[in-house]
């Protein structure tokens, strides 16, 4: 376009964007941008650049270079820059005669790219307000208030969001600091830091007072709260019968009184209430809108489509996508599969009281997360969305399925038709459906969402009516010993023994309970028995059992969760949970070998039913209620040495385990008050070597067989063909217990074990589906109930205070640090150097901390770091080569160790002459030339020490501290000797920065160690199980004390627990993951995190059949064990009196 023209009059149009009689955007000015658009889109440069251009609105002013649905925003909301006539930016000519010259759009600087930061909070209002409505869309519109008129239901709450982001929060701030930023890092702050509204009153009035006089600062926590509350996504409280009967919802909404019990819906009126109250409630939070949003914020619209991106590693499960049940679904239903962006559920529940022990109350919230996230953001708390919480107080039980019916119908609606939903990372429309994968829950919780009563009997609810279990007469409790025989090969000599197990039993004709897919589960399993619906009988018509319950099924309801269409296809649909399961097994386990009084398994009624079902005469109880010392109990003084070890010596890095040592009661001789996790740690990392000189061999290896299979279970990349190994293994280590301890240490915990690695081969890692990630959910839930009279009400309030404070933060700019944003373990950032090549050695993340010292190096570490330095660099790996060249001419007659300490000794020097003489002809980078020269002999020094997700400490510094972060190891292959691929094993000295002098200004952090004798069978040793142990007074021979910071991996050293102190001190190596770091090969992408603090570092073992003949006889005791007295109940003296056979006679024994 050129000529005469006078541009002002002919573009008027672009300054008169509001019309002034309507207050609505301007006819002119909407199609005056529609045709701007189709002009700056038609050009090479911008369809060159992937549709961006530069942004001529009053803030941009043509500096930034952004996409157009960016800038189309833009216009709107700010106009256009002052006196832009001419579309100069935007590849339009100007003719000379208007005094003018042409500008080449296609040079662009660098600030022209820069990624606009600054409007991300009229981005974060408009991302929040899409409503559905692509740019497209909007284009095709006659007209923008089609999209935004003020009298739609959200106009308002977008405007007074806009303002609030648009309104500079003084005169004078700093671009992009606004009312609503501030209000956005005030609620930031609540949520991450559960504050109170008072403690935000008094932070809002004293922000107030410091600002500059006229500010726009929100004074309140009330005042903020409304404006962020229009981000918030919508909720819905509904009545519920008091009895926990039915809800008032939909087509029940008008009963004024429940349909089953008569109760009445409503409080009596009184004078001060005009509103009609219900007796209860619950609150519904809808996950459409939630996973509508997810799609909503660039944050995370993308990552929603990584499960269908990535590309594992064949044969590894690091995500449910990788596992059978994902790719079994998405083989049934391919139509679902071909959209990425459908969403894969898991759903939680469990109760807990707000009030702690004061009162009885139980409230009970679901959640749901999505399974669509890569693993650094799958299961993190902002994606664990409260679905329903009910009022409580009274615990719901079978009625469960009660406050389940809204979700259950919004699933259906989201599978069948799905909803209308817009991808921001795509900048499209797009139907939105999810599928609900399975549930997630403890064994009791199971019962109530599966319609299968877990306990008695019939608990399992895998092996279900094909169980083994029976009733010890006794102990009165429902008993798994010896049901597991039927799941070794058929072959397996096991099958035949007739002596270890049920005495004069075999099991070779026994097979396995077959494993039964969600159809089979339905049509023959529960269809027969047809249980009732809640739906149909009410949350309290479950009373009445269907024949044959307990005895041939274990049905009390048919669950809603049926109701879905595809539940039938699934095969896990509910999960076993690892966490209570492992802590119940390791209470056991402790509280029998501890012989801890009401909790051990070995009792007097345990003896009497061995008897009855073992061939174990050297165990029974005598006439006098006595009998001998078990092979699997401690003495007192193997308890103490135990305890003693676990409370002195036994040091984890920090952050990976509590303080065991708070769990130790020496006066007692027990330990007590350990949390799920402490039996995690001790079950997975203790309990495999640290019963190794305390109890006879072959029970410390069954015991060291289960800590093993736990922990090569929770590892967070699972290779398939292991799992299979798991399968097999499992097996045979119940086996093995059962040979040594009584039939009554086999309850249900003891059994549902042999299942868990099926299940870890249908969904996938278990860090995915246990309960401690939701558990600490509950427990930040539980500490938002401020207001104890309405508990749950303050709970939904705070949470979507927390919703809205979560997606704000996305918005953040990037040095805001918030809870999530900035651990205690943040490494720093990357250093950058400003010339080509410089290795990677000197670009890796750590973070020095602590008090900076320097010092002077002596000439031998200076020469051991410089030449490590050296041999790690890939550029000067030919020049060793040719060094070692030159020493074999040099010096041929030279024996290998002289040749060594040459090596050792002169590489440096021979690299330094070597630069030095030819960098006259050979144009070496500036970067190798600082490095030949040697670094600066002065070094800094630190005592701490942030890189890779661990934290170092030097052993002076670790002294006399809880934890131990000291110890260290590297591959052998770190060394200058290649070959020898042995860990290496040391304790951190120091921790140096040492500096290459040069206009490159190189740096490098080395710790210095001390390293144990590497050497297996002298120095080291290692056993079945991935077990290593090193011996502490067998040192290193050579002097290699540095290592690259990059290299160290933690470990921890703990001793082993001697009754009689031995001649060599072993240590067992404990060896520590990266906090947060997840194994496993994707296609183009780094490793990702999950914070968990399990070992990967997995050696799968095949675990042995352990013969027992001798066992019972190896730790003859001079004493008898006498079993406490309020252990015995009245008929138990005459029990012991009569003879072992005559309790034969009275019991069955399942055969």
């Amino acid at each position: 376009m050129s000529g005469n023209y006078n541009y002002s009059n002919f573009r008027e149009w672009m300054y008169k964007r509001i019309d002034e009689e309507t207050g609505k955007f301007s006819e002119e000015f909407i199609a005056g941008v529609e045709q701007f658009m189709t002009f700056a889109n038609s050009q090479s440069l911008t369809q060159s650049n992937g549709g961006k251009f530069f942004c001529p609105c009053a803030v941009c002013q043509n500096d930034k270079f952004l996409p157009g649905t960016k800038i189309w925003r833009h216009i709107y909301n700010r106009g256009f820059m002052p006196d832009y006539y001419v579309w100069y930016k935007h590849g339009e000519e100007i003719d000379i005669a208007l005094g003018t010259s042409y500008v080449d759009p296609t040079h662009l600087s660098g600030s022209d790219q820069e990624v606009d930061n600054e409007d991300n909070y009229v981005d974060m209002v408009n991302d929040a307000f899409r409503d559905n409505v692509s740019f497209e869309n909007y284009q095709q519109n006659d007209s923008f208030q089609n999209v935004v008129d003020p009298q739609r239901n959200h106009s308002k709450k977008f405007y007074d969001l806009l303002e609030g982001a648009q309104n500079p929060l003084y005169d004078g701030c700093r671009e992009g600091q606004s009312q609503l930023s501030l209000a956005a890092r005030v609620l930031q702050n609540k949520a991450d830091y559960n504050l109170s509204e008072k403690c935000v009153d008094s932070v809002c009035q004293m922000l107030t007072d410091y600002l500059p006089e006229g500010n726009t600062a929100i004074d309140s926590h009330y005042e903020t709260e409304k404006l962020m509350r229009n981000l918030g996504l919508p909720y819905h409280a509904i009545d519920v019968c008091i009895n926990n009967c039915m809800i008032f919802w939909k087509e029940d909404e008008k009963w004024e009184e429940c349909q089953f019990c008569g109760a009445a819906r409503w409080k009596p009126k009184d004078k001060r209430r005009r509103t009609k109250v219900p007796y209860s409630r619950m609150w519904y939070l809808p996950i459409a809108d939630r996973l509508k949003r997810m799609y909503q914020s660039k944050k995370t619209a993308a990552a929603m489509r990584w499960h269908a991106e990535h590309k594992a590693k064949k044969g590894e499960m690091c995500h449910p996508s990788d596992a059978a049940e994902w790719k079994n679904f998405q083989d049934i239903h391919p139509k679902f599969a071909e959209e990425p962006r459908n969403v894969y559920l898991g759903l939680c529940t469990d109760g807990f009281n707000p009030f702690g022990m004061s009162r009885n109350h139980s409230l009970w919230p679901v959640i749901l997360t999505p399974y669509n996230l890569p693993p650094d953001m799958c299961m993190n708390t902002e994606y664990l969305f409260l679905t329903i919480l009910n009022s409580g107080p009274n615990h719901p039980r079978a009625s469960l399925d009660i406050f389940l019916k809204p979700l259950i119908g919004e699933l259906k609606e989201l599978w069948s038709t799905g909803v209308e939903a817009y991808d921001v990372s795509l900048n499209q429309n797009f139907n939105l459906k999810a599928v609900l994968l399975w549930t997630i829950s403890d064994f009791p919780a199971y019962g109530m969402l599966s319609g299968w009563t877990t306990h008695g009997k019939l608990a399992c609810p895998i092996c279900m009516e094909d169980t083994k279990a029976f009733y010890l007469p006794n102990g009165r409790k429902t008993c798994w010993f010896d049901c597991h025989r039927r799941f070794l090969p058929h072959d397996h000599p096991l099958r035949k023994n007739r002596k270890d197990f049920l005495k004069g039993k075999s099991a070779v004709n026994e097979f396995p309970p077959d494993s039964l897919t969600g159809e089979q589960v339905y049509s023959e399993r529960l269809s027969g028995v047809n249980p009732p619906k809640t739906s149909v009988c009410g949350g309290n018509g479950h009373e009445k059992k269907k024949p044959g319950y307990g005895k041939y099924h274990n049905w009390h309801k048919e669950s809603i969760f049926w109701e879905l269409p595809y539940w039938r296809d699934l095969i896990l649909r509910h999960n076993l949970d690892v966490m209570h399961i492992e802590k119940n097994f390791f209470d056991n386990i402790i509280n029998t070998l501890m012989n801890v009084k009401g909790k051990s398994k070995d009792t007097i009624k345990s003896r009497l039913d061995m008897a009855i079902f073992c061939d174990r005469p050297h165990l029974h109880v005598d006439t006098a209620g006595q009998a001998p010392f078990p092979p699997y109990m401690l003495d007192e003084d193997e308890k103490k040495r135990l305890l003693e070890c676990v409370k002195h010596a036994v040091k984890f890095p920090d952050g990976y385990a509590s303080d065991l040592a708070n769990c130790v009661d020496l006066e007692n001789n027990k330990f007590s008050g350990m949390k799920s996790h402490d039996c995690h740690v001790f079950m997975e990392r203790l309990l495999p070597f640290i019963f190794s000189e305390l109890l006879d061999e072959n029970v410390h290896l069954a015991l060291s067989a289960v800590g093993v299979f736990f922990r090569d279970l929770c590892s967070r990349t699972l290779q398939k063909n292991h799992v299979q190994m798991l399968k097999r293994n499992i097996v045979l280590i119940i086996c093995n217990l059962e040979k040594i301890f009584p039939p009554s240490f086999f309850d249900v915990m003891e059994h549902l074990p042999i299942h868990l690695p099926y299940e870890a081969e249908l969904g996938g890692p278990v860090q995915y589906r246990w309960m401690y990630v939701h558990e600490r959910n509950f427990k930040k839930l539980k500490a938002k109930a401020k207001n104890k009279r309405f508990a749950a009400g303050s709970i939904v309030e705070s949470y979507i205070n927390d919703e809205i404070a979560y997606f704000s933060e996305h918005y953040f700019a990037d040095h805001i640090q918030t809870k999530s944003r900035f651990t205690r373990f943040h490494e720093g950032e990357v250093p950058v150097y400003h010339v080509p090549g410089v290795p990677d050695i000197f670009t890796h993340v750590g973070r020095p901390s602590g008090e900076m010292q320097e010092i002077w190096l002596s000439e031998k570490d200076y020469r051991c770091a410089h030449a490590y330095v050296l041999r790690n660099c890939d550029y000067f790996q030919p020049f060793e080569r040719m060094f070692e060249d030159f020493l074999t001419t040099k010096y041929a007659d030279l024996s290998e160790k002289d040749l060594s300490a040459k090596r050792a000794d002169e590489y440096h020097i021979w690299v330094k002459d070597y630069v030095s003489y030819w960098s006259n002809t050979h144009p070496f980078p500036q970067w190798v030339k600082d490095i030949a020269n040697g670094p600066v002999n002065k070094v800094r020094t630190w005592p701490i020490y942030f890189t890779r997700g661990f934290l170092f400490h030097t052993e002076k510094h670790g002294e006399g501290r809880k934890t131990c972060n000291y110890g260290v190891s590297v591959k052998g292959e770190s060394y200058t000797n290649a070959s020898d691929e042995a860990d290496y094993y040391g304790i951190l000295t120091d921790i140096i920065q040492i500096q290459y002098e040069g206009s490159v200004d190189l740096k490098i952090t080395l710790f210095k160690c001390k390293w144990y004798d590497p050497l297996v069978g002298r120095g080291t040793r290692r056993s079945n199980g991935g077990i290593v142990d090193v011996l502490s007074s067998r040192k290193y021979h050579k002097y290699e004390p540095f290592i690259l910071a990059s290299q160290a991996d933690q470990v921890c050293y703990i001793p082993y627990p001697y009754v009689k102190k031995p001649k060599q001190l072993w240590l067992n190596v404990l060896k520590v993951n990266p906090r947060g770091i997840i194994s496993g090969e994707y296609e183009n992408k780094e490793p990702t995190l999950l914070q968990q603090e399990n070992d990967d570092a997995v050696l799968m073992t095949t675990v042995e059949d352990l013969a027992v003949d001798h066992l019972v006889h190896a730790r003859v005791q001079p004493i008898n064990l006498d079993f406490d007295v309020e252990d015995v109940e009245p008929d138990d003296e005459f029990r012991c009196n009569i003879s072992s056979s005559s309790s034969d006679e009275d019991a069955e024994i399942p055969y």
